[in-house]
C-alpha cells in the first residue's frame, strides 16, 4: 500500500550545505523532489542560519510548490535573539524555532558535543523557571506575525513552560516528539498534557526509520491514538547524507504508519490539512 501524499507539507526538511553534517540534497533539490511528487509545501530548516531569504529565491525559480523558511535560535544567530527573529519574520518566515543544537538539553545530552557544537547550552528560562525576556520577546514577535513557534530542542519542563504562555495566542508546534536523539524524548503521555494545552504534535520520519531510528512506527502510531490525529502533524527531519531523501522518507514513513493502522483520512490530516493551518496556506 502506498499513501497519496498529493497536498503534502513537510514543516522540517534539512538541506545543504551544512557546517555540521553532510546532508543528502540541496534546498533547490528538496523543493523540486516535493513539487514532482504533488506535494503542497515544504519548510526549510538550518540549525545555522535563517532560510526565508533562500526560501523566497527559490519560490521564484522552482514551480508547483510553495517553499518557506524560518529561523533557529541557536547560538550561530546569536541565541534567543529577538532582534535576528524579527528580520527573519520580516522576510518572511513561518516558523521560530526556539535552541535546537544549541540548547541546554542537547548540550546535557551530550548530542551538541558529537557534532562540535561549543556549549554553554542556552536556556529559556531563569532560575526560577520563568521564562526569560528575550524568549518573551522572541514568543511575541512569532505571534505578532502569525507565525509558528516551534519548541526545538528544548527540555521537557522548558516545553511546558512555553506552550502554556504561547499556545492562548498563537500557533505552537512541538518538534519531533518522541525523538531520543533530539531533544527530552517525550513520552505519549507527555504530547497528550502538551496537546491538551494548544500545541500541534509533531511526529517525524526520523525518529522510526532510517539510520538513526530509535523507535517503531507502532510506538508512534500510539501516540497518534492517545493524541489525536487532528492535533498531529507527520514531518521527516529528514536531509541526512544516510537516509532517504525527504520525499521518499514521508511516503515511507506514512506507509508504516497505515500498515500499523493509521486511517488514511488521518494520514491526509496530518500530512496536509494540519501544516497547512499552522502556515495559514490554503491548498
Amino acid at each position: 500500500m502506498s499513501v497519496d501524499l498529493t497536498g503534502a507539507i513537510d514543516l522540517h526538511v534539512h538541506f545543504g550545505p551544512d557546517p555540521h553534517r553532510q546532508r543528502s540534497v540541496t534546498a533547490q533539490q528538496a523543493a523540486s523532489e516535493a513539487a514532482a511528487a504533488g506535494h503542497a509545501a515544504i519548510v526549510l530548516k538550518s540549525h545555522d542560519t535563517p532560510t526565508a531569504n533562500l526560501a523566497a529565491a527559490l519560490n521564484d525559480v522552482v514551480g508547483g510548490i510553495h517553499i518557506f523558511g524560518g529561523i533557529c535560535c541557536d547560538h550561530e544567530i546569536g541565541g534567543i535573539n529577538p532582534v535576528a527573529v524579527e528580520t527573519a519574520l520580516a522576510l518572511g518566515a513561518r516558523i521560530v524555532w526556539l535552541p535546537t543544537l544549541s540548547s541546554r538539553q542537547d548540550v546535557d545530552n551530550g548530542v551538541a558535543a558529537q557534532l562540535g557544537i561549543p556549549g554553554p547550552g542556552l536556556s529559556i528560562l531563569n532560575d526560577d523557571g520563568s521564562l526569560t525576556d528575550a524568549t518573551h520577546e522572541v514568543l511575541r514577535l512569532t505571534a505578532d506575525h502569525s507565525a509558528v513557534l516551534a519548541t526545538g530542542h528544548i527540555s521537557a519542563a522548558e516545553h511546558l513552560a512555553v506552550v502554556r504562555e504561547q499556545a492562548p495566542r498563537g500557533a505552537v508546534l512541538v518538534t519531533h516528539a518522541m525523538e531520543d536523539l533530539a531533544g527530552p524524548n517525550l513520552s505519549i503521555d507527555q504530547c497528550s498534557e502538551l496537546s491538551h494545552l494548544g500545541a500541534t504534535i509533531e511526529l517525524c520520519a526520523f525518529t522510526c526509520r532510517g539510520h538513526l531510528a530509535t523507535r517503531a512506527p507502532a510506538e508512534l502510531a500510539a501516540c497518534i491514538r492517545a493524541v489525536g490525529a487532528p492535533h498531529v502533524t507527520l514531518g521527516t527531519d529528514f536531509g541526512q547524507a544516510f537516509n532517504e531523501h525527504p520525499v521518499p522518507g514521508l511516503q515511507t514513513f506514512a506507509d508504516a504508519l497505515w500498515a500499523e493502522g493509521i486511517a488514511d483520512n488521518d494520514l491526509h490530516t496530518m500530512t496536509s490539512t494540519n501544516p497547512a493551518s499552522l502556515l495559514q496556506l490554503t491548498i
